[in-house]
């Protein structure tokens, strides 16, 4: 099963005694952070010399404040403060705004900030959905507000037509705000994305093992069976149960054995083919798909299983005692149902555990 490690702004792997470990992942809003800060960092340090060249020292004293900023949201993010990063950072970006098109004028461009600041403060999921709203509404009536009243550029401190900083600041400010749009946008798509696939996973897989879970595995039991309707191919099916489960559970508890059903499929996934698809079916059951075996040599994956179980799975969940498993096999190799194999197969494992556990019956030698 995959593993993820723990950093500051990645997921956090979170494991109490008995319960499963899980990720929790970092906040959407930190990736997009750790990103933009360095646009912003670069980009205020940028104007500095284009403001004092433009004959603005107050402005100059502003942008360096402003890196300053930046540079405190950077850090912030990369110690897990996303949200505080993301007010500072919008807390700057509105201030800078503001600041250099009351003084500049609407024509400079630096209005177009305001534009990302909208869905990049959307973009955090933990803030909630009214904080969100009026924060952006705030923003939209800053830009309106600017529109009304910023100078036009004959105002006393506006950018004159004929300033040659004026095409730069007006193509600047719009490749700037544009590309921390494609960077906020780009990193909602990939959270979008991520947060389908997990959502898919956890309705195809079981919590506690991460194998298949029963609804999965019917479906590929099905898809098995048209592909021998189509091509003939036999496969077989396995049934396993852990030996005298509810023993382990009352004598050590259940976290036991929960690690008990953890390392049995944590061996099975070791044991198996790439193809073969393994289930928890139910309780301590699982169900094993075995694509082109038959019965012969799917009593001989299930015996190997059986030996690799006895012998490893004492030692792996710290137990003396001995912890086995009872196989029933049947094989799909004539038209029939798949409920009708799967009950074969559901028949001769009980008829192990009749006959003492620990052994593997196929379903032809359990009559």
């Amino acid at each position: 099963m995959p593993t993820t490690g723990a950093h500051t702004t990645g997921p956090v792997r979170r494991v109490t005694a008995g319960i499963p470990a899980v990720v929790v992942p970092p906040p959407r809003i930190a990736a997009v952070v750790r990103h933009v800060s360095w646009v912003g960092i670069a980009a205020h340090a940028a104007f500095v010399p284009m403001f004092l060249l433009g004959g603005h020292p107050r402005l100059a004293v502003f942008k360096v404040l402003s890196v300053a900023l930046w540079v405190a949201a950077a850090i912030g993010n990369h110690r897990g403060r996303s949200t505080l990063a993301m007010w500072l950072i919008t807390l700057e970006v509105v201030a800078h705004a503001l600041s250099a098109v009351t003084v500049l004028g609407w024509t400079s461009g630096f209005q177009y900030y305001l534009v990302p600041l909208i869905p990049f403060v959307m973009f955090n999921d933990r803030l909630a959905s009214r904080t969100v709203t009026v924060i952006s509404a705030g923003i939209f009536a800053a830009l309106l507000v600017l529109r009304a009243l910023a100078p036009e550029g004959a105002a006393a401190g506006a950018i004159h037509p004929s300033d040659p900083l004026l095409a730069i600041w007006r193509y600047g400010n719009l490749a700037i705000p544009l590309l921390a749009l494609a960077l906020v946008t780009f990193y909602f798509r990939s959270a979008s994305t991520i947060a389908e696939r997990r959502m898919e996973s956890m309705a195809l897989t079981d919590p506690l093992t991460g194998l298949l879970n029963r609804r999965s595995m019917e479906q590929r039991l099905r898809e098995a069976a048209h592909g021998f309707q189509r091509t003939g191919l036999v496969f077989s099916v396995v049934m396993a149960d852990v030996d005298r489960f509810k023993r382990i559970n009352d004598a050590h508890g259940h976290a036991v054995g929960d690690r008990v059903l953890r390392a049995v499929a944590g061996l099975f996934g070791e044991r198996l083919r790439g193809h073969d698809a393994v289930a928890r079916w139910g309780g301590e059951e699982f169900l094993l798909l075995l694509p082109e075996t038959d019965l012969a040599t799917a009593c001989e994956v299930a015996d190997r299983l059986r030996v690799t179980v006895e012998a490893r799975l004492p030692e792996t969940v710290s137990l003396k005692e001995s912890i086995t498993l009872t196989f029933g096999v049947a094989v799909f190799d004539r038209p029939m149902r798949v409920d009708a194999c799967l009950k074969k197969a559901d028949e001769a494992l009980y008829a192990g555990k009749a006959e003492g556990r620990n052994r593997v019956v196929s379903a032809t030698s359990s009559g």
